[in-house]
């Protein structure tokens, strides 16, 4: 298990578990970033990481999104 702060830009990934306190985790969840959503990469470059949650773009400091913790989905990409 990777946290977010670790997944490559360009990429699916399901949120498994959020790492943080009761107030954080509620604001998360707002936001679309809760246990079994699927959220998109957008940007990842050392500073903040941008993701795409439930149709919104969401930026999330590097040390919250290290307290994210997800798995890789497969995209099926039609030819």
């Amino acid at each position: 298990m990777d946290s977010l702060s670790e997944v490559g830009v360009g990429e699916s990934v399901e949120v498994i578990e959020v790492a943080t306190g009761r107030g954080l985790r509620a604001r998360l969840e707002q936001l679309g970033i809760f246990p079994g959503s699927i959220v998109e990469v957008l940007v990842n470059n050392g500073g903040h990481v941008l993701v795409r949650a439930r149709g919104a773009v969401v930026s999330l400091s590097r040390g919250i999104a290290s307290k994210v913790f997800v798995r890789r989905v497969q995209q099926n990409r039609a030819s």
